[in-house]
């Protein structure tokens, strides 16, 4: 009894001593450095040189979480098939020991070691068969949800990729204008000082300019959140310093009808075939829970071997067949069975809705294609005309033949065109590129392994 007190309390002590050592603040802060002193060597590597379009994707493929997390899912969905197989093979279980009497009523003592051998098959066992095809299912349906990642990270990368260099050109076209607005507003005030303009002229382009300042400010903060957005995508630290080289490739959006489109899109799109594993899946649960009511059939192999001298025989091998039917359970059978064939009956209706709600994100993404390149176009033309009306206002105003303040909303007007064309001008690129994903299409770069082959 004292031994087993002594033991308690040597436990007890080992468990609070090791509680007491953990201390949550300097765990986290460990951690912190760790990680945030690996991230900062990675991007050391990663962003030595100003990125294309092409490199962002590529780091993404080997450091976004998304990527990594789908891909441990998919390894867990191997593992689970690969446990499922080991229905069909034998079970062989072995066991050995030794025994020792001290208080025998015959002898003072005995001692003796005795071993067993026990090996089971199943000849007639059919729902291992639908278990073991559910699972090679589920764990194709994670490859094909690992790729389906794989390509919206590709769109997340070349909108982000995109938007950055478009925020990039905004702060450069803003900080030209600002120039441009106080070299104005100083012109302009000395010469409302001297008299040739009016007080609140002046104040007017000095508004201008201060808009313009207020403007970038905002448009640089911008640039850091959309940087940030960027790195975080590509598995990255927001912090990190980083440089684009503007090469974007060639994005060339899908040819075709929009029924052409759509009609493709049904054919391939990743989410219908995943649509397709999960109604087979449903089949074979519902077969499955059939085989529930069928008796099963299982051959055994035994044997023991003992080294009592007491005992008659020290081997024993015993062989034969069992089979099991469950007869008291038909109600929850039935129960199951019922609810294996609802819950296909749920992902044929799932499979139905995703077809029609690809349908309709081709027809919106083809849609935005076209509104983008309108736009682009538009837009193009609207800062054309914009320009070319304040370069006579301009002209006209230094003549005094029309009041400075139209020249100077003149001014504000071409700006603002000026801005939305810069913001405009990949528009039609991330729409293509979203079509792309809305059929399924999206090329997704090869990381120089082997395809898996889908079994």
């Amino acid at each position: 009894m004292k031994t087993k007190t002594a033991i308690c309390g040597i436990l007890a002590a080992l468990l609070t001593s090791g509680c007491a050592r953990f201390d949550p603040v300097r765990a986290r802060r460990t951690q912190t450095e760790l990680f945030t002193s690996s991230l900062a060597e990675i991007a050391a590597v990663e962003l030595a040189k100003p990125l294309s379009l092409e490199d962002c994707i590529g780091i993404a493929m080997r450091s976004n979480y998304e990527i990594r997390k789908a891909d441990l899912n998919s390894e867990l969905r191997r593992i689970g098939k690969n446990v499922a197989f080991t229905a069909f093979l034998p079970n062989v279980t072995a066991s050995a020991g030794y025994k020792s009497y001290e208080k025998d009523p015959v002898r003072m003592s005995r001692e003796y070691d005795y071993a067993q051998v026990d090996i089971g098959m199943p000849i007639f066992m059919p729902s291992t068969w639908f278990l073991y095809a559910a699972a090679r299912h589920g764990y194709a349906s994670s490859e094909m949800a690992a790729a389906y990642v794989r390509q919206g990270i590709v769109l997340e990368t070349t909108k982000n990729y995109f938007n950055l260099l478009v925020q990039q050109e905004t702060v450069a076209a803003l900080e030209s204008q600002r120039e441009a607005a106080r070299a104005n507003a100083d012109r302009i005030r000395s010469l409302a000082a001297e008299g040739y303009f009016a007080k609140w002229e002046g104040e007017q382009a000095l508004f201008q300019a201060e808009a313009r300042e207020t403007e970038l400010n905002r448009a640089r903060r911008q640039l850091n959140v959309l940087r940030g957005d960027l790195l975080q995508g590509m598995g990255l630290s927001p912090a990190a310093d980083i440089k684009l080289s503007g090469e974007t490739g060639r994005i060339a959006a899908p040819e075709g009808t929009v029924d052409e489109l759509v009609l493709k899109a049904l054919e391939i799109h990743p989410e219908l075939l995943l649509a397709d594993r999960a109604v087979v899946v449903g089949e074979h649960n519902v077969r499955k829970a059939f085989c529930d009511f069928i008796p099963t059939v299982s051959f055994f192999y035994s044997g023991t071997w003992t080294g009592d001298d007491l005992v008659e025989q020290a081997e024993n091998w015993v062989s034969g067949f069992t089979g099991v039917w469950k007869l008291f359970t038909g109600f929850a059978n039935t129960a199951r069975y019922k609810a294996a064939k609802v819950e296909r009956r749920q992902s044929e209706l799932e499979r139905e809705s995703t077809f029609l709600s690809i349908m309709v994100r081709v027809i919106a993404a083809e849609a935005a294609l076209r509104d983008a390149a309108e736009n682009a176009r538009i837009r193009q033309r609207a800062y054309d005309v914009a320009a070319a009306k304040y370069a006579d206002y301009d002209a006209r105003a230094r003549e005094g033949l029309i009041p400075l303040s139209e020249a100077l909303d003149a001014l504000a007007a071409m700006d603002i065109a000026q801005v939305e064309l810069v913001r405009s001008r990949y528009q039609e690129r991330i729409a293509a590129a979203n079509l792309e994903l809305a059929m399924g299409i999206t090329l997704v770069p090869q990381d120089g392994n082997e395809a898996k082959e889908e079994k």
